[in-house]
């Protein structure tokens, strides 16, 4: 197992299938670093959205000291001269789990490289590799000349920037259980209401998330095994599945609105549910409707309710996760060090 933050032999990206070998075969791999970014197998935009948020440079006077000293040098020696990718990162590629993005100047062509890899333990982190291409022997001794600032100053900041980011993210999506409305009730369709509950999920989402965006986030978004196991959780309790394009991960949508939808299954026990998601102006609520027929349905729901809250829980939490990343995703980056399109800072090698 890998520690969460920690410098990697460069093994740990030479070895990878990597898309960025057939087309940076020529660069050296200069460092490679995981990223404390724990999380689970579909996380990686969320990664890119917390680096394109990033002000590494603006944590530390230190650093921004540093940075502000390479662009004196460079406007003075000509090394970012027009002509040249430029003195940030411009994206080369972003694929479901790596992307990738450039440099280039008068001393080096430079790749900023991050991937989505398991960490050994059961979830996943962000590794990040810097790849290299010195122009000339001065590209070389340049490249030499920064290292103890790089590894001492520069990447410590961009690490610690970039974990403070992904916490922020994870702070930005509250999940909280309510009492259920009489409204929610009302909208149902099920013979009588016998248990209720509700959540509301708070978080800053893309604007044209319609309900029934939220509500299959939540369901078919979740992680292929979790959907499974939900399904097998679902007929256990004697629900049925719907097939069909009306459909949201086998319930069947009963009402739909930008605002509310209203999915159900049917029950071979006397115990038929619905779900009702209605979307909020900071986020959603989510709402849980079951009909007991009988004593026994009852009594099996008492048991299992409390398996039923955390699950409801944590497929909030990830889709709360998930409308934040990709909000995050359409801001425009403010100007300034540390910021911009490269989703990155302007010279970390």
């Amino acid at each position: 197992m890998v520690p969460t933050t920690a410098r990697l032999p460069l093994e740990a990206h030479t070895t990878r299938p990597w898309r960025i070998h057939q087309i940076a075969s020529d660069f050296d791999v200069l460092d490679v670093w995981a990223l404390p970014t724990p999380g689970g197998p579909d996380d990686f935009p969320r990664l890119l959205a917390t680096m394109r948020a990033l002000d590494a440079v603006g944590s530390s006077p230190v650093v921004r000291m540093l940075f502000a000293a390479r662009r004196a040098l460079g406007r003075l020696f000509g090394w970012d001269a027009a002509g040249l990718a430029g003195s940030r990162f411009q994206p080369l590629f972003v694929t479901e789990g790596e992307a990738a993005f450039e440099i280039a100047n008068r001393t080096v062509h430079g790749v900023l490289h991050l991937g989505w890899v398991p960490d050994g333990a059961g979830a996943h982190r962000g590794q990040m590799a810097v790849l290299v291409a010195p122009n000339g022997a001065w590209g070389t001794r340049y490249l030499a000349a920064i290292a103890p600032f790089r590894h001492l100053i520069v990447y410590p900041a961009l690490l610690r920037a970039v974990e403070r980011g992904w916490r922020e993210h994870d702070a930005a999506v509250t999940v909280k259980q309510v009492e259920p409305s009489l409204a929610a009730r009302d909208l149902g369709t099920l013979p009588s209401v016998e248990y209720a509950d509700s959540f509301v999920v708070d978080v800053a989402a893309p604007p044209e998330w319609a309900a029934e965006r939220w509500a299959r986030t939540v369901l078919e978004g979740a992680p292929a095994g979790l959907r499974t196991a939900l399904r097998r959780g679902w007929t256990a309790l004697g629900l049925t599945e719907t097939t069909g394009a009306q459909t949201i991960l086998g319930w069947e949508i009963r009402h739909a609105d930008p605002d509310t939808v209203l999915i159900g299954r049917a029950s071979r026990i006397g115990m038929p549910g619905e779900l009702l998601v209605t979307r909020r102006p900071t986020g959603m609520s989510f709402s849980t409707l079951v009909h007991h027929r009988t004593v026994l349905t009852r009594a099996l729901w008492a048991v299992v309710r409390p398996a039923h809250v955390r699950t409801v829980s944590a497929l909030l939490s990830r889709a709360g996760r998930a409308a934040a990343t990709e909000s995050a995703a359409r801001e425009p980056a403010e100007p300034g060090p540390g910021a911009g399109a490269a989703q990155a800072p302007d010279h970390p090698v």
